[in-house]
């Protein structure tokens, strides 16, 4: 029996080579993982009165949990007010159908929108703090007393030319990366509510019964003490995020030490939901799947995030989308200063609007010029970036790497062409790059549709190159996947090849293909993981119970 591939079951228990297990325990809803979306089904489907298992394979929290923290609402929440932005759920809904280009249909995107304001609230409602503070700025992460700024796209064009700009993304306030703010308030709603967690569980195979309906899971649970499972997954988490080969030796072993664990089969009467995040940390499915971003040089998730939760929905039929879409940032800001510079590649021609969110960026980046790209500034440009490092409450990470690309990372020469030859540059293509730069900035006019405030001729000797391959260890690139199992997308059905939905089967967050997964902005994944959620823990909790399970004999 290969890994995942369900086990045949009924009302009576699941059949594995040749013997029948009863079934360990009966419940509704189980969810698998206690991220974001997993937090937020588990919390919707017990309010809903269901009986609730949550398993996750370590100590809960996911990919949000060690996050930065921002989400993604708009359509006019109090902070937007509070700030002087009008918006509108139609407003958003014309923002997002550019970035998300027709991946869910317009009734899941225009769903998504119109609860922007609920899920908001509801979220603030458990205790995540989201008090108007901070300024509001267009910035790659804001400062830590900041709770709302422009996360994506929003201030450029052609997207401010479809949708009055405002700002959407929403940060729990705190110090630093504040994701654990929101997986810590969804766990203990959860708990509070009558939810079971089981954690240091690990989901193994579904279980169908004759009509191909999902009606359990097999999971193992690992005894104490958990210390070792603890250390692995931090170890592969920040080592194996790193180097591909520790990642590879590191899983390995962690599926030793889980094989070794308890099994156990456990019914689900209305459903399961897969939570379980991505596939980054899955060298292979990258490999197959996404091969243009499998060289990125930091792999952004947890130890959580090996495609384990796609593969138990592939198994039992489930269809795929969106898998080579993945998401590699590369930020040019802070300083912002650095916008004013240009992007280019090895053949020296533009590679985009500098100022874009650093998604988009690297986008760009890995789709057209094979993740290899250079900011080139002049002195006067990399003069005014390095006095803005230690400016405006930065973060310590932004801080650390504004003075990296500022002082170590960067080359300099008194002339284009011997920063082109000393970049790997193609010199006629650069200079020819910088002089039609320079003509459109001394107008005021960009090409790429830089605004004129981030405009400034570059002439100044020395100039700069800031090396932006995605490639880079010095200045890594994190990376996150996008694609997952397809759903129905307003109720989160896992659906087959043919569109017909598996019974019993619901996909959220990266699991699953949403609303950010044809390109990322920040705060996207989590508000999707939220959304789909909930709308998936309320489908399930509607089923009606089963009066018997089709048999498999």
């Amino acid at each position: 029996m290969t890994d995942h591939e369900p086990l045949r079951g009924d009302s009576t228990g699941a059949r594995a080579a040749g013997h029948l297990h009863t079934w360990d325990e009966i419940r509704d809803v189980v969810v698998v993982g206690l991220g974001g979306a997993g937090g937020s089904a588990a919390l919707e489907a017990r309010r809903s009165g269901a009986d609730v298992l949550v398993i996750d394979r370590f100590g809960g929290g996911g990919a949000t949990g060690k996050s930065a923290g921002i989400i993604y609402f708009g359509g006019g929440t109090d902070l937007q007010r509070y700030a002087g932005y009008e918006d509108s759920p139609e407003n958003m809904f014309n923002y997002l159908s550019m970035e998300t280009d027709g991946v869910v249909s317009d009734a899941t995107l225009r769903a998504f929108c119109e609860t922007s304001v609920e899920n908001f609230e509801w979220l603030r409602s458990l205790g995540v703090p989201f008090p108007p503070s901070g300024p509001v700025s267009k910035i790659s992460y804001p400062c830590d007393a900041s709770t709302l700024y422009f996360s994506g796209n929003e201030l450029c064009s052609p997207y401010a030319d479809r949708a009055t700009p405002a700002p959407r993304g929403h940060r729990p306030l705190g110090k630093g990366l504040t994701g654990i703010l929101t997986t810590a308030a969804l766990r203990q709603a959860a708990l509070q509510a009558g939810a079971d967690l089981q954690m240091y569980t690990r989901a193994e195979r579904l279980v169908v019964d004759g009509s191909g309906e999902v009606i359990g899971i097999v999971v193992r649970r690992l005894a104490a003490p958990r210390a070792l499972s603890d250390l692995l997954q931090a170890l592969i988490q920040f080592g194996g995020g790193i180097n591909v080969t520790a990642a590879k030796v590191l899983q390995r072993m962690m599926r030793r030490l889980e094989r070794r664990s308890e099994r156990r089969f456990i019914r689900a009467r209305r459903g399961v939901i897969l939570a379980a995040g991505g596939f980054i940390f899955n060298r292979a499915m990258m490999t197959a799947n996404a091969p243009d971003f499998a060289g990125c040089s930091l792999r952004l998730g947890t130890a959580g995030d090996d495609g384990a939760g796609i593969q138990l929905g592939t198994a039992v039929g489930g269809s795929l989308g969106q898998m080579e879409r993945c998401s590699a940032p590369r930020f040019i800001d802070p300083p912002n200063a650095w916008w004013k510079g240009v992007l280019v590649g090895r053949s020296g021609a533009r590679i985009c609007n500098e100022t874009l969110y650093g998604g988009k960026i690297g986008d760009h980046l890995v789709q057209e010029h094979g993740g290899l790209g250079t900011l080139i500034v002049d002195a006067e440009v990399m003069r005014a970036g390095r006095a803005q490092i230690m400016k405006g409450d930065p973060q310590l990470y932004q801080i650390f790497f504004g003075l990296l690309n500022g002082y170590v990372t960067c080359r300099s020469s008194q002339t284009l062409g011997g920063l082109a030859r000393r970049m790997g540059i193609n010199p006629a293509g650069l200079a020819e790059t910088v002089a039609a730069y320079n003509r459109g900035a001394e107008r005021g006019e960009d090409g790429l549709g830089k605004s004129a405030q981030h405009l400034a001729p570059l002439r100044t000797p020395p100039f700069y190159g800031i090396p932006l391959d995605n490639t880079s260890i010095l200045f890594p690139a994190p990376c996150l996947t996008l694609g997952g199992l397809r759903t129905d997308g307003l109720n989160a059905r896992v659906l087959r090849d043919d569109g017909t939905p598996i019974d019993g089967l619901y996909a959220t967050g990266k699991t699953a293909v949403g609303v950010s997964s044809n390109g990322y902005v920040s705060g996207l994944s989590v508000a999707d993981g939220i959304f789909t959620g909930r709308a998936a823990a309320r489908h399930a909790t509607a089923r009606a119970l089963p009066l018997r399970s089709v048999s498999v004999a």
